[in-house]
């Protein structure tokens, strides 16, 4: 076998390794599917109620999963497909980024250091929000190189154009897309001319048309989804000396991204990142590219940590160029002062590295479960086990309630309860949630209660988290409230949580939630 693959091209070598990965994590999606996670049942029930904007994201995540919903028929696995194919896709763009800047080789290399990033199994795992987005900012990378390179003129702009747009409404993060090819065009002198090219502008600035509908829906929304992502960049204090807790972020931020990325990946990538900054303005076009659109948003995002907490998946996307400019030194492309290059000799320990922690977050809940212990707090699959039996022990208390189908669904608690059991239940209802603070908190504090809904008079099975009796507030919106039962699901190894089932006749009302001093 090993000869065969010798005398492939690495273009071949790319696409035969994509394709094998790909039929692999479909096979495995087939079999080991058991629930969604919080924000894909979360996202799956935006879909149900299609609109031009929601509460936290822009509307794409929702019409995405709109499609995969009528496609799969409600079905887990259309989830997980679709999440495979756009992580694995992203994997061949990026091969044709590597080899329009460099060489084939250097796109074969950057496939293999994809692969063996743990970021690109759990992108190609669960469909969040990044699964599109990086497929978008891939191939506004791919599309912006070969129109500045000459190729593919109209045809590459008119991809740039769709990628963006569409971009835009997956995630707030490509917005500075544009604005990074701007620096990118005025640091140089041979790119300058191309900021008096207007049909390059018309498409960049053009794109954020696409943002027209959800800013319109803001409008009328008292411009929620700006309030909800400003909090992201509020400093939290946790009451503690502030400097050793911005140090303490810090570092705990950069030790999820060696994880994000593998430690070999990840140790050279912020190394030619850090050491390659200081000659953005020497180095070739190609190099330029990559550091302006990897190194200057990774050092940004790296100062943004000394200030406040950050999600693991914010730099994803800068990592995109990162691990091409990678893929790049280790085939001698790119040299800087630091890491120096006998250090080459190194990438089968990276990849190897890479490789099994990947491994492991395919094949460790396996192991888990065989030895009984699925849930342990070292087991990728603890966030998404236990749903299923919420839904199914809701369930059983739900049929003995004289005239079931006739009540409404609402579910206090956190709003993954909410979508969960809309989710898991065989009809896969119509959830409602109750938000026991006077605030918006989630997407479901946005649609109508049901009061508005004209279910006044109406009776409602209440699914409740741990309390065995529901708040005072709450209570009164109903004629009469019966506890129904209670029941205890076993979320991970050691992680047993307790439920309880009420039936509320004759909604009267539809409560506000209490203030933080209120009862």
């Amino acid at each position: 076998m090993l000869p065969f693959i010798q005398s492939l091209s690495y273009q071949r070598r790319a696409l035969l390794l994509v394709g094998v990965v790909l039929v692999l994590r479909l096979i495995y999606a087939a079999l080991f599917a058991k629930n969604p996670i919080g924000d894909e049942a979360y996202y799956w029930d935006w879909s149900r109620q299609l609109d031009y904007g929601y509460y936290s994201k822009p509307p794409f995540i929702a019409w995405l999963y709109g499609f995969v919903d009528w496609i799969g028929q409600g079905s887990l696995f259309a989830i997980r497909a679709t999440a495979a194919v756009l992580g694995t896709l992203s994997l061949l763009i990026l091969y044709k980024l590597a080899a329009a800047l460099f060489d084939e080789r250097t796109g074969w290399l950057a496939v293999l250091l994809g692969l063996a990033a743990p970021a690109n199994a759990v992108l190609s795992f669960f469909l969040t929000i990044d699964a599109p987005l990086v497929v978008c900012w891939s191939t506004a990378l791919w599309m912006l190189w070969r129109y500045l390179s000459g190729e593919g003129k109209t045809g590459a702009l008119a991809v740039l154009f769709l990628a963006l747009a569409v971009g835009h409404l997956c995630k707030q993060m490509m917005m500075v897309f544009p604005l990074i090819t701007g620096i990118f065009l005025a640091l140089h002198h041979e790119t300058r001319p191309f900021l008096r090219r207007g049909a390059l502008w018309l498409t960049m600035l053009g794109s954020y048309l696409s943002l027209i509908p959800p800013l319109v829906w803001n409008a009328r929304h008292d411009w929620i989804t700006f309030k909800h992502t400003s909090h992201h960049f509020e400093v939290k204090s946790k009451g503690g000396n502030p400097l050793l807790e911005r140090l303490e972020d810090f570092f705990s931020f950069i030790g999820t991204q060696f994880g994000v990325l593998s430690p070999g990946t990840a140790f050279v990538l912020f190394c030619l990142c850090l050491t390659g900054l200081p000659l953005l303005r020497k180095v070739d076009r190609p190099v330029r590219f990559l550091l302006t659109f990897g190194a200057l948003p990774v050092a940004a995002m790296l100062l943004l940590a000394l200030r406040q907490s950050m999600q693991p998946n914010w730099p994803a996307v800068f990592y995109l160029a990162g691990i091409v400019l990678t893929a790049a030194w280790y085939n001698g492309k790119v040299q800087f002062a630091y890491p120096p290059a006998r250090w080459r000799g190194l990438f089968p320990v990276t990849i190897g590295v890479g490789t099994a922690l990947a491994a492991y977050f395919y094949l460790a809940p396996i192991v888990f479960a065989v030895a009984g212990k699925s849930g342990h707090t070292a087991d990728p699959n603890r966030r998404i086990l236990g749903h299923d039996l919420v839904a199914t022990e809701f369930e059983k208390l739900r049929r003995t309630v004289p005239g079931a189908n006739d009540h409404f669904l609402v579910a206090l608690g956190h709003r993954d309860i909410t979508s969960h059991l809309a989710f898991g239940l065989p009809d896969q209802p119509r959830v409602y949630r109750w938000e026991s603070q006077d605030r918006i908190s989630s997407q479901y504090e946005m649609w109508n209660d049901p009061y508005e809904d004209g279910l006044g008079g109406k009776d409602a099975i209440i699914l409740v988290p741990q309390v065995t009796e529901l708040p005072r507030r709450f209570a009164r919106a109903f004629g009469e409230v019966e506890k129904v039962g209670e029941f205890k699901v076993r979320f991970g190894y050691d992680d047993e949580r307790a439920f309880s089932v009420f039936r509320g006749t004759k909604l009267n009302s539809w409560p506000s939630g209490t203030s933080p001093e209120e009862p």
